[in-house]
């Protein structure tokens, strides 16, 4: 654990007769003392050098701070004339004065009345080796050092720091939560093994249960320090629900998804008996860098009673509690579409029910919004816009979801001098984990050190905390100089929100129920009555740590696919039916003859509840295959022509016989072709109303022609299988290994009994 290290030191500095003491952002470590407010990084935020003391900017920031707290009742008439005299005796001693202005503001910020704590809990840690989005929670890349800190007395001149922490090993401290009563922190925390880094790291069980992140409860006093959750899993950003109950319930980000085809209870408690293989993402990976994916998941205080409460076959991240009871998250939402810019706000009710979309989900800038926090007292978010390809850092934005529900129209930037990361550039200093106090005012981490991109260590003592407001102030609180400090909470008891009934059933029944009001909500441009049912898609997550492979259709990107069935959609423009519950799926508008005019870009999934029925696709559909699915319509209609054995010379040349050729003619026929189109639509990222592959399917159009091709007249069957397979993107394989592909033939037969007519 670092030794304690106190920032506020006083200097004496002697301006026109005046002795000041700037007291502000310094920290002292073996006798070197650095001065925050003196740094470049600090002065050329408020458009300095170190030639060139930005003193009048800093001024009129003070002065905008100064009137908005006189709107708090708080008496600024001193430090207003403090100020004022400040500027006038601006003679060209402009470092001096710089420094006697930040002392005046900072008596202003700590007269604000949201202050109304003594003591701040945060992190000292530094971030690890591998700076991406989704590597940054495993505990195999973590860094030794820091621990879990209380700051009392962070106003005064007197400062004391306590570790809460010092009995645990050399490791990683991440994500701490108070609990209500203030009284107790859930935390994540794990074991430093150097070695791990270097590791192959898909058997995991060659590596050492403590090197995965775990989470532990740790009294306020340091007291009572135990350790919660055990396998070899990361579980990671505890946050303590309301329950209306003694013992606590909480959610958390782990990777104990796995691989399961149907998330429960069942799946999150089987992980409590033997170290089961994780999911992976479809874009990276390796035996040395496995990027295992991780969900939403809830427990008891004891660790036990764990349910998964996402079926989500992609990563999600820091979760938080809405005023309302709900959680919010971010989530990673690429559903045949680029892998880039999708990490964006949604909620879910505290039993995983009602999962929907917050802000976000078609826009693509900023590339991600994580950290995000409900502003209180407003219907707005605070939040970082950060970067795919580093760490969690960027720009402090507030996001107004009344005002859009996607798109740069519901974003505040309250650091616009912080680039939006990677999708406007590499910042030269970021911001992360802000604690909202109003709209106005946040703890916030800030880094003096550009944001790198992946595969780049940053350096361990980048960020402090500080205290942060919307007229650009930025008031250092305590910052040391050999690590970084990270994740500020104000000390306090505070509210519940209010607790959320579960209606799910957790023993019963496997099955839910979807209802969907009106199906032309959204399909702009589309007549009612055009939609006559809903292709109901599950996606079952990759099980290889290998980047992009298998590639399984025409993107190196494709998800796993499995077509459960059609459901008929009402005249009204209404459908009800039931699905597996705990399962990922998306749903396709078809048409009159069974084509997709609209694909859903997004995944959802209900939890136990009230079953129905859909009508189940055609063999191959379920796990998708293109050799089961579509060959068959091709050996029944196309190949007495098209094969080596055929009388004409050009259909012989086109040899549809065998499967991989057949694939590969199929998605390169017509202009644009299947392959033209699906790239164009994962490009894109958005569905748009009448785009669907089969509905502008040259191939299709020629064989359903009326005089079809050479005569040749498709049967229902084979029709059906066709447009299928081009709605579904036009993928070889829906599955990512055999083992994948026989559990999801079992899972057909397990719930035949729910998808029948």
């Amino acid at each position: 654990m670092s030794r304690l290290n106190i920032n506020l030191i006083s200097i004496s500095l002697f301006v026109l007769g005046l002795l000041s003491f700037a007291a502000s952002g310094i920290s002292a470590t073996n006798g070197s003392i650095e001065i925050d407010w003196l740094s470049s990084a600090a002065i050329s935020r408020f458009g300095g050098n170190n030639q060139n003391f930005p003193l009048l900017e800093v001024l009129s920031r003070g002065r905008k701070l100064a009137e908005e707290l006189r709107s708090k009742n708080v008496n600024v008439d001193s430090m207003l004339a403090e100020l004022d005299e400040v500027e006038k005796a601006s003679n060209g001693l402009n470092q001096a004065l710089y420094l006697r202005a930040r002392r005046i503001i900072r008596k202003l910020a700590f007269s604000n009345p949201l202050l109304d704590f003594d003591k701040i809990l945060f992190v000292k840690r530094s971030p690890g080796t591998y700076s991406h989005m989704s590597d940054q929670n495993y505990g195999w890349w973590s860094r030794p050092g820091g621990g879990l800190y209380i700051l009392e007395g962070f106003k005064s001149d007197n400062p004391k720091l306590r570790c809460l922490t010092e009995s645990l090993p050399p490791g990683s401290v991440n994500s701490p939560d108070l609990s209500y009563d203030g009284k107790s922190v859930l935390f994540a925390y794990c074991k430093y093994y150097p070695e791990v880094t270097k590791m192959d790291k898909i058997d995991k069980s060659k590596l050492p249960e403590d090197a995965f992140y775990h989470i532990y409860e740790v009294n306020i006093d340091g007291t009572e320090l135990r350790k919660i959750t055990k396998g070899r899993y990361d579980d990671f950003f505890p946050k303590h629900l309301p329950n209306g109950e003694i013992v606590f319930l909480s959610t958390r980000i782990s990777t104990r998804r796995g691989q399961f085809i149907q998330c429960n209870a069942a799946s999150a408690m089987s992980t409590l008996k033997s170290d089961l293989p994780d999911s992976f993402v479809r874009c990276g990976g390796g035996a040395w860098r496995p990027v295992a994916v991780y969900t939403l998941h809830t427990m008891s205080s004891s660790g036990n009673s764990m349910k998964a409460i996402s079926a989500f076959e992609s990563f999600e991240w820091t979760p938080s509690i809405d005023s309302d009871g709900k959680i919010i998250y971010a989530r990673w939402d690429y559903v045949d579409r680029n892998n880039m810019p999708y990490m964006k706000l949604w909620s879910c009710l505290p039993d995983g029910t009602n999962p929907r979309l917050l802000w976000g989900n078609y826009t693509t800038n900023p590339h991600c919004t994580f950290d995000t926090m409900r502003i209180p007292g407003t219907s707005k978010y605070v939040g970082i816009a950060s970067a795919h390809h580093s760490i969690t850092g960027g720009s402090l934005i507030i996001i107004d979801p009344d005002r859009a529900v996607d798109g740069l129209d519901a974003i505040t930037r309250v650091t616009p001098d912080v680039c939006f990361p990677e999708s406007e550039g590499w910042p030269a200093t970021y911001y992360t984990n802000p604690y909202p106090l109003s709209e106005d005012y946040f703890l916030v981490s800030w880094s003096d050190r550009k944001l790198i991109n992946e595969g780049n260590s940053f350096a361990p003592n980048a960020l402090g905390i500080y205290l942060i407001d919307v007229f650009g102030n930025l008031e250092p609180i305590y910052r040391d100089s050999e690590i970084s400090s990270m994740f500020p909470i104000p000390v306090r008891p505070r509210k519940p929100e209010p607790v959320q009934p579960s209606v799910v059933k957790w023993d019963g029944p496997q099955v839910g129920t979807f209802m969907l009001t009106d199906v032309y909500k959204g399909l702009t441009g589309i007549s009612r009555g055009a939609i006559k049912k809903l292709r109901i898609i599950a996606m079952p997550p990759k099980v290889q740590p290998f980047m992009n492979n298998p590639q399984l259709g025409v993107t190196v990107d494709d998800p796993g696919k499995c077509v459960l069935g059609t459901v008929p959609v009402e005249s009204d423009g209404s459908a009800q039916f039931s699905a597996p519950s705990g399962v990922s799926v998306f749903f396709q508008a078809l048409d009159n003859k069974g084509r997709a005019v609209q694909t859903m870009r997004s995944l959802t999934y209900i939890q136990p509840g009230q079953k129905l029925g859909c009508v189940p696709g055609p063999d191959g559909s379920w796990p998708l295959r293109f050799d089961k699915l579509v060959q068959p319509a091709l050996d029944n209609h196309c190949i007495s022509c098209h094969s080596p054995a055929g009388s004409d010379p050009k259909a012989k040349s086109i040899d549809l016989t065998n499967a991989d050729r057949s694939y590969e003619t199929l998605i390169n026929y017509g202009a644009p072709s299947l392959r033209d189109m699906v790239k164009n639509a994962y490009s894109r990222g958005s569905s748009v109303a009448g785009e669907g592959c089969a509905l502008n399917s040259k191939l299709l159009a020629l064989l359903l022609s009326e005089n079809g091709h050479y005569n040749v007249k498709l049967d229902k069957d084979s029709t059906d299988r066709l447009i299928t397979w081009m709605d579904a993107y036009a993928q070889r394989l829906g599955s990512f290994s055999d083992e994948q592909e026989h559990e999801l033939e079992q899972a057909r037969k397990d719930w035949g009994s729910i998808l029948t007519k």
